[in-house]
């Protein structure tokens, strides 16, 4: 429809070995990094670009001490939730923190803490457009 300013969606079909189509779908991990004076786990001060030399801004929990015990930051809940909203995702009434065991040397306790199985928000969506010129 030529003229109009009407969406028309990228669909992009693949015929694999068997004869069957199949819709090319890519989804995007974004992370962003939320603007706090403390880190999302623990009292410690987040570091900024003029203050990170290194070990200067670690609890005890973030070396992981034995017995210690995250506090979560409670602005940073507040602007995940904002951030669920703004994308018109469904924000839940409760969240849960889960342990993802890695074994790194630069991971000391062992595990990530993940909002993989229940977040604060999952759903919401970002509109954007591409520009035809741009596709290889």
């Amino acid at each position: 429809m030529a003229g109009t300013n009407a969406r028309q969606p990228l669909l992009q079909l693949l015929r694999g070995p068997s004869g069957k189509l199949w819709e090319v779908c890519i989804g995007l991990e974004v992370h962003a990094q939320i603007l706090s004076r403390s880190k999302l786990m623990s009292g410690a001060t987040a570091a900024t670009l003029s203050s990170a030399r290194p070990n200067r801004h670690v609890s005890f929990f973030d070396a992981a001490l034995p017995g210690t015990l995250p506090v979560i930051n409670r602005e940073c809940v507040h602007q995940a939730v904002r951030t669920g909203l703004a994308l018109n995702a469904t924000v839940h009434l409760r969240s849960l923190f889960e342990r993802k065991h890695y074994f790194y040397c630069d991971l000391p306790l062992g595990y990530q803490l993940t909002q993989q199985r229940a977040p604060v928000a999952s759903g919401g969506m970002l509109h954007f457009d591409v520009l035809a010129s741009a596709i290889i």
